[in-house]
Order: structure tokens, then sequence, then C-alpha cells
């Protein structure tokens, strides 16, 4: 190999790494409160060793995992883009590095065999990142006075989740991925129906903060008129036709929610956001008790900045407590926001109790703690998605994190090729 070549060779290597340590030097907080703008100092994320282990991919599954919709189409608007110019750029440099030599012709056959490689290891990775429940980082460092709740999540009863690849999401399925992730309750809110079964996940050692498993909390999802309000607490049956046909109507189950049906509601995004983002006043006077204002869905993440400190601002205005929530449907596993309530009895024997007395103390019951990463609003354009989120997922990264895709880095760049 000549030295020309060997060069050639270790310029990607090279440059990757002075990437990531660029990124580092630029470095983002891993976690954020979007209340109080940074998290408490004691908050941090345990990393499984498998995690560590295979760090660019599972870091780049959990970045793609935590992009909005709009963002998702650029994401692979971007890759489209990416390819042309790698193949392009390839067979300039294979025509300048002869010099003067014969020209080498585009085999057809040949772009074709690497555009189906191409598709296939994408398709791989978007499936894989979809399917696998894989180990996940889970939040560490709560303190024992907190409980780590998601209050908005799903399972095989609701309609977008049986009869899809995730049928076999059951309730049991859903407290282990709480449980991965570091809760110590989730409210499972199926779509129009109630969730009563009792009982918690089964128990997964050193991944969660407790040690314990994630306790049920039961709660549903109504589709009423234009809007979407989880309803928490162990309500009785909704019918959901006298709810969705009028802004009557949907005044009226925000009305009666806590009287009648024994349940705080919150308005879910994106459908408060799109339907009722200049009534939102009209709605707290009806009776709503609070708001998302972080949601991991792809297309209820479209939440820019300003309008969710506005809706913060709202809420802290009138008393009304604010969430981030997983929206689960069993695909992937990647928790982007949990959230602290803060109980008078910390980690008590009936935590779901506990949690809902504490919101009803409204703004101040609630921490939000979510990660950083490649937002709908961040300044990189949509067709640079793809460069933006490897960008944000390095600048989120520990330095454990960054020494394993440096070493993956290294090793792919240094493995013996055949001849």
């Amino acid at each position: 190999m000549s030295h020309r070549q060997a060069w050639a060779r270790l310029a990607v290597p090279l440059g990757l790494t002075t990437l990531l340590l660029c990124a580092r030097l630029v470095s983002a907080p891993t976690l954020s409160d979007p209340i109080a703008g940074t998290a408490p100092p004691s908050l941090g994320l345990s990393v499984p060793w498998l995690y560590l282990a295979l760090a660019p991919l599972f870091t780049l599954w959990d970045g793609v995992s935590m992009l909005s919709m709009t963002r998702l189409k650029g994401f692979l608007v971007g890759l489209v883009g990416l390819y042309l110019a790698w193949r392009v750029g390839r067979l300039l440099w294979t025509r300048r590095d002869r010099g003067a030599g014969p020209a080498p012709g585009l085999s057809l056959l040949k772009e074709i065999r690497i555009l189906a490689v191409s598709l296939l290891v994408l398709v791989l990775f978007l499936v894989g990142g979809a399917l696998w429940h894989r180990p996940m980082l889970a939040l560490r460092g709560v303190d024992p006075r907190d409980m780590v709740v998601d209050f908005h999540s799903h399972t095989n009863v609701s309609h977008d989740v049986g009869g899809t690849w995730m049928d076999g999401f059951d309730t049991d399925a859903n407290l282990r991925w709480h449980t991965r992730a570091g809760f110590d309750a989730t409210f499972i809110t199926d779509h129009n129906e109630v969730s009563r079964e009792s009982g918690v996940g089964s128990q997964e050692t050193g991944e969660r903060n407790s040690g314990g498993a994630t306790v049920f909390c039961p709660g549903i999802e109504v589709s009423a008129w234009r809007a979407h309000i989880v309803l928490l607490g162990d309500t009785l049956p909704v019918d959901r036709s006298r709810y969705n046909g009028s802004l009557d109507e949907l005044l009226t189950l925000l009305a009666t929610s806590d009287s009648a049906l024994g349940a705080l509601s919150v308005a879910s995004l994106p459908e408060y956001r799109r339907n009722h983002w200049d009534r939102l006043d009209t709605l707290i006077a009806a009776g709503l008790d609070g708001f998302e204002v972080v949601n991991a869905s792809p297309k209820a993440n479209e939440l820019p900045r300003a309008e969710r400190d506005s809706v913060i601002a709202l809420a802290r205005a009138h008393n009304r407590f604010v969430v981030g929530v997983s929206d689960s449907h069993g695909w992937g596993a990647t928790s982007m926001v949990w959230n602290l309530v803060h109980t008078a009895e910390g980690r008590s024997s009936d935590p779901c109790h506990a949690v809902l007395q504490s919101l009803r103390t409204g703004f101040p019951a609630v921490s939000i703690i979510e990660r950083h990463r490649l937002r709908p609003d961040s300044w990189w354009p949509s067709w640079l998605t793809p460069v933006g989120v490897v960008w944000e997922t390095w600048r989120g990264m520990g330095w454990a994190l960054t020494g394993a895709w440096i070493i993956w880095i290294w090793a792919l760049a240094l493995r013996p090729r055949r001849h």
C-alpha cells in the first residue's frame, strides 16, 4: 500500500474522531428541565453494558427515535442526498486517481448492487430499531422522595397497537418497557378503553432507580371533539359519543371529569395545538387540569420551544400541571422524557393515589426531565437532518459513549482487508 493510499484510508477515522472531540467541546447537557432550564445535577442516565458495547448503533437508534415527523421525513430525504453525493464523489475521485489513464465506465450493475445493499442496511436499521425491545438508557439519581412517572402510554387494547407488529404489547410488556427506562409508575391510557388490569411488571434488577418493577396506574385517552383528553385515575367507563360532537360537549367532559368520572384531565398533543390553540383559556376555565408539553410520539413531537414555553406560562398562571409523556405504542426502546412527581409520602405503598394527590396541587407537582435531541425547530435544515442527528447525538453523549464510538471507528478503519 502506498503512502497516499495509507493516508486516504486514515482520513475518514481521523476526521470522525476530530469531529467527535469537537462535539465534546460544544457539548450539550444530556438532560434538561423545560421549566427550570437545567436538570438537577444528581440526575443522569445509566448505560447498560450492551448499549455501551454497541454505542454507535444504540445511540443512533435513540437519535432517530426522538425525531419529530417532519424531521423523520427530512432524515429520509437527506439520506437520499447523501447517498447520491457519495456515489458521484466516489466516481469523480476514482477518475482523478487514475490520472491520464482510461476513465472507468459507470457499471450500472455494480451501482444497482450497491443501492440494493444500502437500502437493505437502512431497512434493517429502521426495522430493528422499531421492533427490538433492547436495553435502554434509564434515569438514575432520583431523589427518594420523588416518583418517576409516565402519564400517557398504550397497550394492544388500543386500536393503533392491536393488529400491528406490536400486537403482543400487552400490559406486562408495557410495564417491562417502563421498568427498563427507570420509571416507578406509568398510567396506561388506551384509546377509549378504561384500563383496569392490576399488578406490576416483571423485575429487571439494576435497570431502574429502586431496583423494582414499574407500577400500573389506570387511565383512558378519550377521543373527544377535535381533542384527545387523557383521564388519569380509576375512571368509570366513558361514552365518547357524548363528548365528540361539539365544543360544548368537549367542555362538558372537562367540567365533569373529576366530579362524575373521578379522574384528572390532561390535554394531549398534538390535538390541542392543532385545533384549540386560540382557546386554551377556555379549556382551563371549563376544568382542564393539565397539559402535555413534551410528547415523544413523532407526530406529537412538533411543538416548538417558544410555543411550549407559552403553554408552561399559561399553566403556571392558572396553577395547572404540565407533563411530558412517552405516548408509547410499543415501538422501539427509547425513553425521551420522564416526570418527577413530588409526593408527600415519597414512594408510598399506593403510588398511583399519591401521584394523583400531588397532581391536585397544580403546577408545582411535576418536574419534567427530557433528553437532548435534534428538535423540530433546531437550526439544522430539514435536508441535513441525518447530519444533525449524528451531531446532536454526539453533543449529548458522555465520555464513556464517546470512547465507545472512537473504538468502533478505529476498529472498522484498521480491520484487515482482502486484496
